[in-house]
């Protein structure tokens, strides 16, 4: 367990005045092992009359993202007041909190980006050659040269590869031109049994994109401007693993989601540990919305972003 963790008990006990047992519960320790570090907190120099170090005000903002939109867990990250910081900063807190996290024998659902291709290249190699990696999207042909966090196949590969266990990819594309297509594509067997592994998932590492035209997935085309402008009129303001979703966390009436090959909103709801990993103030609004979806449990972020969040702006 690192610093940071010790003094998130520490806010929680003397700050918030939370309960061993209810600190146990959040942090997925037992009772005994709350009272033994509560205990050496004086001991470590994090507690004397008030919370020191830069931590504390992690602390605080990690809290009150929690309690708002009621999440297991909230980890912040130090930026700097820079993006590539940014992202750096936030793929090592979610390498840690993954590395403890991850059990023997658990099934690993991973979508894509930057900051996830990043995670994966600050895991430690750990053997759990019981475990397995899932695709829990498309790909497509992205031009030579191109980042392996925009190539999902490629990114799921080089997890199970540092942890020495197989990987489960999901050969299809990762939008179709026709809702179609999708349906007929559904009724082969492997697709079912990839989508049937991304539901078995037991955590699922996801990323959050903004429906604009800065975003990544409009510039790479995944979709038009046509169909982003149809998207934003409808109220549709960020995507988790492409599907459409709206400020206020619904995902119905797009039609755009009937031809995307991926993990729905529903599929992520029934994993027991969704975990969002983002950062950037211009994803703000976009991580909220992923919030209000009810499907993420645990949130990795940066210092400006849950500042910006929650400030409601």
């Amino acid at each position: 367990m690192d610093r940071n963790s010790y003094v998130k008990i520490a806010y929680y006990y003397y700050v918030l005045g939370l309960t061993q047992d209810e600190i146990a519960r959040r942090m997925s320790l037992t009772r005994q092992r709350v009272n033994q570090i509560v205990r050496s907190l004086a001991d470590m120099e994090i507690v004397s009359i008030n919370i020191r170090g830069y931590e504390h005000e992690h602390a605080r903002l990690e809290c009150e993202l929690e309690e708002r939109y009621s999440l297991t867990r909230v980890l912040v990250a130090e930026d700097y007041g820079e993006v590539e910081t940014a992202i750096y900063k936030v793929a090592n807190v979610a390498a840690q909190y993954l590395d403890e996290t991850i059990r023997q024998g658990d099934v690993i659902g991973v979508s894509w980006g930057q900051t996830l291709e990043q995670i994966v290249r600050q895991m430690p190699y750990r053997k759990r050659e019981k475990c397995t990696v899932v695709q829990l999207m498309g790909a497509y042909n992205v031009p030579d040269g191109t980042r392996s966090g925009w190539k999902s196949d490629e990114l799921v590969r080089n997890l199970a590869n540092r942890f020495e266990c197989g990987a489960h990819n999901f050969y299809a594309p990762l939008v179709v031109e026709h809702e179609e297509t999708k349906r007929w594509l559904m009724r082969e067997r492997g697709i079912q049994a990839s989508f049937d592994q991304m539901k078995s998932c037991d955590i699922a590492v996801i990323a959050v994109g903004a429906i604009s035209e800065e975003a990544t997935m409009y510039r790479r085309g995944n979709y038009t401007r046509a169909e982003m402008e149809e998207l934003r009129a409808d109220g549709f303001v960020a995507e988790l693993l492409m599907n459409p979703v709206r400020a206020d966390g619904s995902s119905e009436g797009s039609v755009f989601a009937s031809r995307v090959m991926s993990a729905d909103i529903d599929c992520l709801r029934g994993i027991k540990n969704t975990v969002l990993v983002a950062c950037g103030m211009k994803k703000a609004e976009a991580i909220t919305a992923a919030l209000a979806t009810g499907c993420v449990n645990t949130l990795i972020l940066d210092r400006t972003t849950a500042e910006r969040i929650l400030a409601g702006e």
